[in-house]
């Protein structure tokens, strides 16, 4: 798919190389996590040579990696720390925050939001539920991708190849309930895409109930949130939590994707 520069109003103080680097960094999603100089000039039908140049100042700074065997670019170091402090600065954090608590408040369970750590998930925020009976995380711990709504929720949004180069063909079993084999978790995913929501019954913790929803930045999936909660309470009124799930998920994508292109 090729994505055009966009023909937008300039606000004062636009710098147009700046805008072009930074385009070439949103090209690496979890879709695309490599490029060719050819490619990606292609894709942002840019000049090849402008690309190239563009690609060795980022990789110069840390923010990008050239393999030297294939020459293709992939995500640098430098963007691990500022992807943390992201996820920890007051305003956004503030906000997600703010969108767990009125969810814990108006489904009475814990609401959780996860990001994707290669092919497990972290919990980055979370808030508990109001409840005396209530499930909670803590900040950091990462879960397996294969066992859990939020990982359905966050993976079946990547391509089959890279599901499976992932997770391997076998999967490790937690509980009864855990997709043990590439093939039944391919089918989960499928699930994910057709209804928008994610659902674990025990799959990772047999205690625990969850259902997810993916959180997405311009397009590509980078987390998802959660109403979890102990299994016997979650399970009455789980179904009764998904249009509150799905409002806040659409704020916190409308949040991360930040304000759409001017027209002209």
């Amino acid at each position: 798919m090729t994505v055009s520069e966009p023909h937008t109003r300039r606000p004062a103080g636009y710098l147009q190389t700046a805008d072009r680097a930074l385009r070439v960094l949103g090209a690496f999603t979890a879709e695309s996590p490599s490029w060719g100089v050819s490619e990606l000039a292609r894709s942002l039908e840019l000049d090849k040579s402008q690309v190239q140049r563009l690609l060795a100042t980022l990789a110069r700074r840390g923010f990008l990696a050239a393999d030297p065997v294939t020459r293709r670019y992939h995500l640098g170091s430098a963007l691990v720390g500022l992807g943390r402090l992201a996820e920890e600065s007051d305003g956004v954090l503030g906000r997600l925050r703010g969108e767990l608590a009125a969810l814990a408040q108006r489904t009475g369970e814990s609401a959780v939001y996860n990001v994707p750590d290669a092919n497990r998930y972290r919990c980055a925020a979370a808030v508990d539920g109001p409840g005396p009976l209530r499930y909670a995380t803590v900040i950091g711990d990462l879960f397996p991708g294969h066992g859990g709504a939020s990982g359905h929720a966050i993976f079946a949004f990547l391509s089959e190849d890279r599901v499976r180069a992932l997770f391997g063909p076998t999967l490790e079993r937690f509980t009864a309930t855990t997709p043990t084999t590439i093939d039944e978790l391919l089918a989960r995913h499928a699930e994910v895409r057709r209804t928008g929501i994610s659902i674990s019954d025990g799959e990772y913790d047999p205690r625990v109930e969850a259902v997810a929803a993916p959180v997405f930045a311009r397009g590509t999936v980078i987390g998802a949130v959660s109403v979890i909660g102990p299994r016997e309470g979650m399970r009455a009124h789980r179904d009764a939590t998904v249009p509150a799930l799905r409002r806040t998920t659409e704020r916190l994508s409308a949040l991360f994707s930040g304000p759409p292109d001017e027209d002209p």
